[in-house]
């Protein structure tokens, strides 16, 4: 499958995905800020204010890079939108080794093994993921385990080896 096939068939499989409240820019000033520092209205007016994604297709790339690694943080109303659109941002960058987003997209569909309760609880972000989607994320894994540089191509492996072979298609 071409990074055009599969670009096409994500947009369509995630397709009518509600939009969360929080902008990425939004979550990204959570994240980015500790628990002592108390976000000001103007801060999140702000961060919000330049939003302009009444779909998940509509997020741009440079916004993608901008807030590269939140996937991982998200929960699962989160993630079921914004997870398609880093997957389109990865499979158009593919071949690129340094590109961040790719790894942290990764990352985020591959359940940690370093204890049951951690695993568990990333696993239950993917509970809202219908068949189809869950059979894009294997799809997605595939191809940067098979077409992406090299960097990146063996974390695809091993989150299709240790959770997505035996998981996806339920």
């Amino acid at each position: 499958m071409s990074a055009e096939e599969l670009i096409k068939e994500i947009e369509s499989v995630f397709d009518g995905i509600p939009r969360p409240d929080m902008s990425l820019r939004q979550f990204n000033l959570v994240i980015k800020n500790d628990v002592s520092h108390v976000i000001t209205d103007s801060e999140w007016e702000i961060a919000g204010k330049g939003r302009s994604d009444l779909r998940w297709q509509d997020i741009s790339d440079s916004e993608i890079e901008e807030c590269d690694f939140l996937l991982t943080h998200m929960q699962a109303e989160e993630l079921l939108y914004y997870l398609p659109a880093y997957m389109r941002y990865s499979v158009k960058n593919h071949w690129k080794g340094d590109a961040d987003v790719i790894g942290f997209t990764i990352y985020a569909v591959y359940p940690s093994a370093l204890d049951e309760v951690l695993f568990n609880h990333e696993v239950e972000k993917f509970d809202l993921l219908n068949r189809a989607q869950r059979e894009m994320i294997v799809k997605f894994l595939k191809f940067v385990a098979n077409k992406a540089d090299f960097v990146h191509r063996p974390d695809a492996m091993l989150a299709l080896e240790r959770y997505w072979d035996q998981n996806g298609n339920n």
